[in-house]
């Protein structure tokens, strides 16, 4: 594992939740949707920079990811 915390957001990786995105729109409603939309949405949050839920050591507890 890098010494470095920090999380180096390249365009192919940007253009993988584009296209991860477009796969999510296309799934039917239901568990495995809203829980694909949760895991997206952390990914996206974490990308800009933004904080993770206890700094990122753990899977964050009763969220739409890990229930």
């Amino acid at each position: 594992m890098a010494r470095s915390k920090t999380i180096r957001v390249t365009p192919n990786v940007k253009k993988c939740l584009e296209e991860l995105r477009v796969v999510v729109k296309a799934l039917p409603e239901g568990d495995l949707k809203k829980r694909a939309e949760g895991a997206l949405n952390y990914l996206s949050s974490t990308f800009k920079g933004q904080a993770q839920p206890g700094k990122g050591r753990h899977c964050p507890v009763r969220t739409s990811i890990i229930r």
